[in-house]
């Protein structure tokens, strides 16, 4: 019997047909699609950055991730929730919801790509970086073309049916790879990196329509569901600001402290150091945040028992992952990478424990979000920006490059106090988790040190 139902449940997660309907086979489902999928992601761009750290020069990669940090930032200053408030409103699977959502989506798209345009040629004089101007203006079509994406991606989400979110995720990437690995070896030039970023936005807005067609998509704006998209995503509008300046707008501070060569090595040791923060955070994000919101909508009761089962699992995980890129990044980056990039080993060290801790609040942010506290979510993001730029600054002129990261790590711990607080009146919180969390990257970061 048990060898039946363990090929029934591989039945399910290959063929995508339903075994188990309860919540928690579904997260597992999507769980492991979701990591899965994630693991093929960064094994291919590991696998790409090694072919193009030889075929480019760090001045390439610094330019581009600056770029890459204004079109997110001018993506998240225009983020209206969409995805979000399907995942949680009870209309979320409505017609005439989903078409209201992607005509706003659609709309916002084409305000990007004309905002984009006009913010190129100053950005590139404030940077002293002239090619910013056409790279900028370039890169903004992936605003447009991502408006008309298919919102089906978020009501999978919603529905915690993970795989062929995967699927189209994975696909666009395995196109941008081979194109900007062909470019670049024929051009020798950051141009191979932009085109790539533009052909995958491409073929992940053809592969969400011809894999997700259970909706037609057409332009509709229903007076009640573009109500309640705006009551909900005023306050994810403000929130996604904020997380901005917090998150990836310190990029934009710390490649006004270093030079373009600098910041590119920071980069690579950025996209090392990223893998075990964003997969915790694309499972909190992709599974907590969904699962959370039905457990709410189900059983109220139940959200803190679910959060702290989500939670404990979902750090052990991470926490395993940081552990192993924070003892191996240094000989390996020495090994795999030339002489010009191997400052970047001890960098990913300090990103990997200062974002660490970032990944024990997460926990709080989703479940906030479920019940419908996105004002809370907020107050909390506005905090986070707050003391992440200071820590940033402060850090920097005590200690350098490597205070940039302690600063984030102090104004990280603060954070959590704050989510804490803020989780107690709405019991969501969850001091044992944390302590233990706390408590093993004090001991990891001690270990490293002495050795």
């Amino acid at each position: 019997m048990q060898v039946k139902q363990r090929l029934a449940f591989l039945k399910t997660l290959v063929l995508g047909q339903d075994a188990g309907t309860s919540l928690g086979s579904r997260a597992t489902r999507s769980g492991i699609w979701v990591g899965g999928g994630f693991v093929a992601q960064r094994a291919l761009q590991f696998a790409s950055n090694l072919i193009l750290t030889r075929l480019l020069f760090p001045e390439a990669f610094g330019l581009m991730a600056l770029s890459t940090v204004f079109l997110i930032g001018l993506a998240m200053f225009s983020d209206l929730g969409i995805k979000p408030a399907i995942i949680r409103d009870p209309r979320g699977n409505e017609p005439a919801f989903l078409n209201t959502a992607w005509t706003i989506q659609a709309i916002r798209g084409a305000a990007l790509f004309v905002i984009g345009c006009l913010l190129a040629y100053p950005i590139s004089l404030i940077y002293g970086q002239p090619i910013l101007f056409p790279l900028l203006a370039t890169l903004s079509t992936t605003a447009l073309i991502s408006g008309f994406a298919s919102v089906q991606m978020a009501t999978a989400e919603r529905d915690l049916n993970l795989k062929t979110v995967t699927i189209v995720q994975l696909g666009g990437q395995a196109a941008a790879i081979i194109v900007m690995v062909a470019l670049a070896y024929w051009w020798r030039s950051l141009w191979s990196l932009a085109v790539g970023n533009i052909v995958a936005s491409i073929v992940t807005l053809a592969l969400g329509h011809s894999l997700l067609r259970s909706h037609r998509h057409r332009f509709q704006l229903d007076a009640e569901s573009a109500k309640s998209l705006v009551n909900f995503g005023k306050w994810i509008f403000l929130a996604t600001i904020v997380t901005f300046v917090g998150g990836e707008g310190l990029r934009a501070i710390q490649a006004g402290f270093l030079t373009t060569a600098e910041f590119g090595i920071l980069a690579i040791a950025y996209t090392i150091a990223a893998i075990p923060i964003e997969l915790s955070l694309r499972l909190s994000t992709s599974i907590g945040l969904p699962a959370l919101s039905e457990a709410y909508r189900n059983d109220p009761e139940k959200l803190h028992e679910r959060l702290h089962k989500f939670r404990k699992r979902l750090l052990t995980l991470s926490f395993l992952l940081v552990s192993a890129v924070a003892v191996t990044s240094e000989p390996l980056i020495e090994l795999l990478y030339d002489q010009r990039y191997h400052d970047a080993g001890p960098l990913v060290v300090a990103i990997a424990l200062s974002g660490a801790v970032t990944l024990i609040s997460s926990g709080y942010s989703n479940a906030l979000l479920a019940i419908g506290k996105s004002k809370d979510y907020l107050g909390i993001m506005t905090f986070a920006a707050v003391v992440r730029v200071v820590g940033t600054i402060v850090g920097f002129e005590q200690s350098g490059i490597f205070g940039l990261f302690i600063g984030i790590g102090l104004a990280n711990i603060l954070v959590l106090v704050v989510c804490q607080l803020r989780g107690r009146p709405v019991r969501i919180f969850d001091p044992i988790v944390d302590f233990l969390a706390i408590t093993y990257i004090a001991l990891l970061a001690l270990g490293l040190w002495a050795t």
